[in-house]
């Protein structure tokens, strides 16, 4: 196999703007499904370090021997043996790099490089950057008052002008004028009036967007609460979704009370809302930014963008539980340079102060999704997949659904459970044509039946033949797909991360992929598609016809689960709850 190597075209450091700008091109070892590959570029400092994504472009030796020196020997090589060829280029904002780590001025910052192969080993190119400390300082972030009041008066005269950049707005739209990016994927007035935002709020700073109003008004209210408050306590947990029975945040807060009572004065609180920033009273975000204050640790299992606009104080903990296992799409900071309004200067995610995943071999991507030291990823488990290794909760639920659904009982049941298409909670889909499900239960033997689960998001009812309507369950609205999986014989299922829970229970998978490329045109994942899930692919409709009895009644592939789940559940044992609540318990 041919050795990785990576070779820098250009190297320019503008210091006054602290801009490292890279051009390179080189040779993955093995070969790279599809024309783009990723790479992390790895700053090491003495306390701190940042996994930073950088997507590139692979193909062959012409394309990228035109890059930077034309080094026509390097890219047949490149080619050869195996290996693919890739090329690209990078700016990295230095100031951004490290979040609450300011190095000492000399202090000597390494940049190496590294990718994930095909095998899920993370491979370092040979040779390596210095950098100066000082090129990590943060500027001044103070506004002079004069500059303030200059701003406002701008804001005014612009406001007077808004017609005119809704105007600009529609005509950018109509593809006359570019977009500006606070409006991506977006349509008709909310993408005018974004346009319109983000245009006024880069020449102004400020803007009109009501998430942004009532986010400075919540940061405004923790500050003035932690004026109030001297001295913090106890657990918050917080969340903008629904706590789920049985989720993450749900077992570590039952715990958690559980155990408490043998602890004087530690408070556990929460403040859970089921909808986001803009759509929070002023008294609610008063009430949220007050409990913040007051607390020592603040658990969540999700995203909650506001914290993030907080400068915390500094003994406050804040714990991400996050709700996936595994690394499978891309996520958070990991879309850098891949989602357009998405910038190096976010605070998105790096208030964590650590976060818990499934597996020692995973911690890169989630250091690198959540722009926070590698240390801070805690390979502690996910709380919500103990049930798997409690055998009496498994007889139990086996129990309770054969009794709730008995034509499950002595046959052969099959759980499909696609993931949504769209771009979001309020956009999201799935394209009932892909699966006709009365022709699919004509070729099943009368021993199957078929039990849906959509995603949360997606609220679609299905059209089933009267003859088959027995042996189909529509129970989307009600079981949950974790212990839909005790009763599985084959899970059909596409991008969904359930995949990792249902290789835990040594599961048969069948993937049906009939949108593969348009998929991974819009939602890119960690790894390549077909090598890395552990089961067979059908790509049409009549290819999952003809793999789903082959799946029922085939083994699977013990080695290849092994290595599945060597790499992305290593952590998962049956205690995760206990050692996350240990972990609380530790910074109370």
């Amino acid at each position: 196999m041919k050795a990785a190597n990576i070779i820098i075209d250009v190297n320019q450091l503008d210091r006054e703007k602290k801009i490292l700008h890279l051009e390179f091109h080189g040779n993955f070892a093995t070969k790279v499904a599809g024309e783009r590959g990723r790479l992390c570029l790895f700053f090491q400092g003495k306390e701190s370090d940042r996994s930073f994504p950088v997507m590139v472009n692979c193909g062959d030796k012409t394309k990228a021997s035109a890059v930077g020196q034309n080094d026509e020997e390097h890219a047949g090589k490149s080619a050869d043996d195996g290996g693919t060829a890739f090329w690209g280029s990078v700016d990295v904002r230095l100031e951004d790099v490290f979040w609450d780590y300011q190095p000492e001025p000399q202090e000597a910052i390494t940049l190496s490089f590294w990718y994930c192969d095909l095998r899920e080993r993370w491979i370092c190119f040979d040779g390596r950057l210095t950098l100066e400390g000082s090129l990590f300082w943060k500027s001044a972030g103070q506004i002079p008052v004069w500059k303030k009041i200059k701003n406002v008066c701008l804001y005014i005269i612009c406001t007077c002008l808004l017609p005119v950049w809704l105007l600009h707005g529609a005509l950018a739209c109509r593809g006359k004028g570019k977009l500006h990016n606070a409006a991506a994927g977006m349509q008709g007035k909310k993408a005018l009036l974004y346009h319109a935002h983000g245009l006024v709020s880069d020449w102004t700073g400020y803007g009109y967007s009501i998430r942004e109003m009532k986010t400075n008004y919540f940061c405004r209210c923790y500050q003035k609460a932690c004026r109030k408050i001297k001295d913090t306590k106890g657990v918050l947990f917080l969340s903008e979704r629904r706590v789920e029975k049985g989720g993450n945040l749900d077992l570590v807060r039952g715990q958690l009370q559980k155990e408490i009572l043998s602890l004087e004065n530690v408070p556990l609180d929460e403040f859970v809302r089921v909808k986001p920033v803009h759509q929070l009273s002023w008294k609610e975000l008063q009430e949220s930014a007050g409990k913040i204050a007051a607390a020592k640790v603040v658990v969540l299992e999700d995203f909650y963008p506001q914290l993030h606009a907080l400068n915390l104080r500094r003994d406050t903990k804040v714990l991400q539980l996050w709700h996936a296992c595994g690394a499978f799409k891309l996520f958070g900071l990991s879309d850098l340079g891949v989602v357009s309004h998405l910038q190096q200067d976010t605070r998105n995610h790096r208030s964590y102060t650590a976060a818990i995943t499934s597996s020692e071999g995973i911690v890169p991507f989630y250091s690198e999704a959540f722009g926070i030291p590698r240390s801070h990823v805690k390979p502690l488990g996910i709380p919500r997949t103990d049930i798997f290794f409690d055998r009496d909760y498994r007889m139990s639920v086996r129990e309770r659904l054969y009794e709730k659904y008995p034509v499950c009982q002595d046959r052969r049941v099959v759980l499909f459970a696609p993931t949504f298409r769209g771009s979001g909670n309020k956009t999201a889909y799935y394209p009932g044509e892909a699966f006709d499900v009365s022709q699919w239960m004509k070729k099943m033997p009368r021993d199957v039946v078929l039990i849906i689960k959509n995603h949360p998001f997606v609220k679609m009812d299905w059209q089933v033949e009267e003859q088959y309507q027995e042996r189909v369950l529509n129970l989307s609205d009600g079981e949950n797909i974790n212990d839909l999986l005790f009763i599985t014989c084959l899970l059909i299922t596409d991008y969904s991360s359930v995949i990792f829970e249902a290789a835990l229970l040594q599961l048969p998978m069948l993937f049906y992929v009939f949108d593969l490329e348009e998929y991974l045109a819009t939602r890119n994942i960690y790894f390549d598609f077909e090598t890395f899930v552990p089961g067979e692919i059908a790509r049409t409709k009549e290819e999952l016809l003809e793999k789903t009895l082959p799946a029922l009644e085939q083994q699977i592939q013990p080695e290849r689960y092994g290595q599945f789940c060597d790499f992305f559940l290593d952590a998962l044992d049956g205690h995760s709850t206990e050692r996350v609540v240990d972990l609380v318990k530790s910074w109370l």
